[in-house]
């Protein structure tokens, strides 16, 4: 297998804090993207070609006999022992939490999705982001030179009311996926949608979107550890929350999401293996039954790195030791946590140090990792034997043949195997020998993947220019994720029975929006479909002449399907709530006396 990299910094950045200022329909969210977020990193990273000057950083490789970050003390383990028939369990630490109790860790009141979303998405970040989006729309908007047309001389501050309400609609987004964002605010009757209309004008909603800010710019050092703090207070105030409400059981997986993104950035990668190749990494520590996300670490290349504890063992070996400390900085008692990994973190140094910590792992591992013995590389396997395996102290590595040989490292289980039923392609089920290491590294390691796949269900992700932008949305989906598995625990702990995710989504978007109305029918409950009864009322209807536009399409004579079908007018009905473009006299006399006035 090719030396593993770490992806390579770029030098050479877009500037994307200082995009293009326009109002109108842009390219860069026509299009829906579908994130898919993945956890399998099994296969080899090839690191980013951009035409920019390069620099390498750390390397985190799958072969790491020149390794020189190893810590040269450690046991050679030059004494392995065949146990692939009779194999001792070890002694272990018992598992314990302290004080704190396994599952949801949530004030008595929270029963309603709200509640436990507004667990992540407090009040005082509410504020923060409705102040950092003013100040940056008022800098913005001073230092351009708007024409009198332009749709930000109508900018007004956002309040925590509306940004709530924004929030919602993004979610609700994802429940109802169209071409292009612009589509849920269409008027033709097939794709039409009341609620969007009703509850922000279009407008308003893309001038909030394009304002969005967490942060305050730093316009003076344009460093990567300086442009990160754009979402980087963000995900670490969720992430304290994430540690705040939830204790995970024994067996918790670590592994990676990838946020999709093709922009210029110093830390992006690239995997040709993985249906998301170009992305963010962000690696994530989880709770194997449930899917919780409890701790994250965003990569944010070098910069991630040099804050990583452990600088003498490859960094591979760091992420996984860093997000256990921040369990343990977390619950300072616990202890006999069983972490699963697949084979870009195991190794042997991490198991001996994970150890040290009164901690377990368990995860796949490629054969050319440094110390794996010779004897596992090429192991002596039959038909009526497909298993190998050698112990040293607390160590067990263990090869099975399946469809090909699978080498898995393990601190906690031993050499035993189980006949299960496999189903056959065709028909039937034939019985195979497998080991309980692997049935157990099945069973809990897919704890990231539970997460990625709830939070993929009804995923709001666009194109954006702005790498944060992908992160702050990728933490709202998040959120809200947890929130469901928070009240899905805590529902079926009191004996109720929880609503389904989607269910729990739509819910929670009517409470984020509320009684907010900002759009065409500004009165609450069920909007009209039609506009019979306000242009057939028989009240006086008011003739006003076009001032902020040039002209608008004749509603009754216009038609813009047909070759020379198009007929303007300079003249509307202010009475009536579409404003509808109409010619004096005949025009405006049908569409205000005939149930079908189009000729």
């Amino acid at each position: 297998m090719a030396k593993r990299k770490l992806p390579q910094e770029v030098f050479g950045e877009t500037d994307d804090s200082d995009e293009d200022f326009y109002f109108g329909l842009p390219n860069t969210d026509s299009d829906r993207e579908s994130d898919n977020y993945c956890s399998d990193s099994d296969s080899d990273i090839v690191p980013v070609k951009r035409q920019v000057r390069q620099l390498t950083i750390s390397s985190d490789s799958e072969t790491e006999e020149n390794d020189e970050n190893e810590n040269s003390n450690i046991n050679e383990f030059t004494t392995w022992r065949d146990v692939t028939y009779t194999d001792q369990p070890q002694s272990k630490t018992n598992f314990s939490t302290g004080s704190k109790t396994v599952g949801p860790n949530v004030p008595l009141n929270c029963t309603e999705p709200i509640d436990f979303f507004r667990l992540f998405f407090t009040d005082i970040l509410l504020e923060k982001i409705v102040l950092e989006t003013n100040k940056y729309a008022q800098n913005k908007i001073e230092k351009q030179s708007l024409s009198t047309r332009s749709t930000w001389n109508k900018w007004i501050d956002v309040t925590k009311e509306e940004l709530s309400a924004f929030l919602g609609v993004v979610l609700n987004m994802g429940t109802i996926p169209v071409p292009n964002m612009q589509y849920y605010w269409t008027k033709d009757y097939i794709g039409n949608i009341p609620f969007f209309t009703n509850t922000f004008r279009r407008e308003r909603f893309l001038q909030i979107f394009w304002m969005l800010h967490l942060n305050e710019n730093v316009s003076t050092n344009r460093n990567v550890s300086t442009r990160i703090q754009k979402v980087s207070n963000f995900l670490d105030y969720i992430a304290d929350k994430f540690r705040a409400y939830f204790t995970p059981d024994r067996e918790i997986s670590i592994d990676e999401s990838v946020v999709k993104f093709k922009g210029k950035i110093s830390f992006i990668t690239y995997n040709p293996k993985k249906p998301t190749k170009w992305g963010i990494r962000i690696y994530v520590l989880s709770d194997s039954h449930t899917g919780y996300i409890y701790a994250l670490l965003p990569y944010y290349g070098s910069v991630t790195t040099d804050i990583l504890i452990r600088p003498d063992l490859p960094v591979s070996s760091r992420i996984v030791l860093h997000l256990y400390h921040t369990l343990l900085t977390a619950n300072p008692e616990a202890k006999g946590y069983h972490i699963f990994t697949d084979r870009f973190f195991t190794g042997i140094p991490l198991a001996q140090e994970l150890l040290k910590l009164n901690c377990y792992l368990t995860g796949t591992i490629n054969i050319n990792r440094k110390y794996v013995p010779a004897v596992i590389k090429k192991p002596v396997l039959t038909k009526n034997n497909n298993v190998a395996a050698y112990r040293s102290g607390d160590i067990l590595l263990l090869a099975w043949r399946d469809k090909r040989i699978v080498t898995i490292l393990s601190s906690y289980d031993t050499s035993g195997t189980t006949i299960i039923e496999r189903r056959k392609k065709q028909a039937g089920t034939v019985n195979i020998i497998k080991p309980n290491v692997v049935i157990n590294y099945n069973m809990n390691m897919g704890g990231v993947d539970k997460a990625d796949q709830l939070a993929t269900s009804y995923c709001f992700m666009r194109k954006s220019c702005k790498w944060w932008r992908k992160l702050f949305f990728w933490g709202l989906e998040i959120s809200a994720t947890n929130s469901y598995i928070l009240y899905k625990a805590s529902a079926r702990r009191e004996s109720r029975k929880p609503m389904s995710h989607f269910m729990f989504v739509r819910k929670l978007v009517a409470q984020l929006v509320g009684d907010f109305r900002d759009g065409a029918d500004s009165k609450p409950g069920r909007p009209s479909t039609s506009d019979k009864d306000e242009r057939l009322n028989g009240k006086l209807h008011i003739l006003r002449h076009c001032e902020n536009v040039k002209s608008k399409d004749c509603t009754v004579c216009s038609n813009r399907k047909i070759k020379g079908g198009r007929h303007q007018t300079n003249y509307f009905c202010d009475t009536c709530p579409r404003k509808p473009g109409l010619h004096i006299g005949e025009c405006f006399e049908k569409y205000h006396t005939k149930e079908n006035y189009k000729t």
